[in-house]
């Protein structure tokens, strides 16, 4: 059976036409997009030719904060100065309420069995205390010294009758109570003296606490 050429040309056109037609509505409907398309190629496009550095983000400030001293409690002060200084509060209260007990401070040298002992360390009185009561006396005196005081106490203490305790940083030098004498106890460190000279029973006295009051 012959082949009609014809119809199939027609057919052809016909397919190309509707083609064609398809196509231009697809480029129509594409139109509105294509500036945006073109933007984002060109952005990607400069991001890959030129890359930026990522933004820096800037680290907060901390703020300064002063942080307040501890409140000082009734047992805690700077360097003596007052013979209450010297006392826990709960003694000091005590000797001053106790009746026929008397407080002298305008001591001066401390009365030590060693004559020329506070001349011979060099030193400068900066406080002196001196309870007395119907039983006896404690008298107690801080003082600054020279260098050589430690070094002079270890070796004219020693001679009269004292047994001295070398200390991390001074000496330490302790002569026990007589018939007839008083005790007495030296502490020397870091240019400073401390004197305890007491006849018993006499008033009350608190040896270690005042000591950690002088070198706090």
């Amino acid at each position: 059976m012959a082949k009609i050429g014809g119809r199939n040309t027609a057919f052809a056109w016909l397919v190309g036409l509707v083609s064609l037609a398809v196509v231009a509505g697809l480029v129509w409907l594409a139109a509105p997009m294509t500036p945006v398309v073109l933007a984002w190629t060109g952005g990607v496009v400069d991001g890959a030719l030129n890359p930026r550095p990522a933004a820096s983000v800037p680290e907060p400030t901390p703020s300064l904060t002063e942080t307040p001293p501890p409140p000082a409690s009734d047992d805690e002060a700077g360097a003596p100065t007052t013979c209450g200084d010297l006392y826990p509060r709960a003694l000091w209260d005590q000797l001053k309420a106790a009746k026929g007990t008397s407080l002298d401070e305008s001591i001066g040298y401390p009365p030590s069995s060693v004559a020329g002992l506070p001349e011979a360390l060099g030193a400068q009185i900066t406080l002196g205390c001196a309870w007395t009561d119907g039983a006896g006396t404690a008298t107690v005196t801080v003082a600054d010294v020279s260098a050589s005081a430690v070094e002079t106490a270890q070796s004219v203490l020693p001679a009269t009758g004292f047994v001295c305790t070398p200390l991390e940083d001074g000496v330490r030098c302790d002569l026990p109570a007589g018939d007839t004498s008083a005790a007495e106890s030296h502490v020397l460190r870091g240019g400073r003296w401390l004197a305890v000279i007491r006849t018993f029973p006499g008033p009350p006295f608190d040896q270690a606490s005042t000591e950690a009051r002088v070198w706090q």
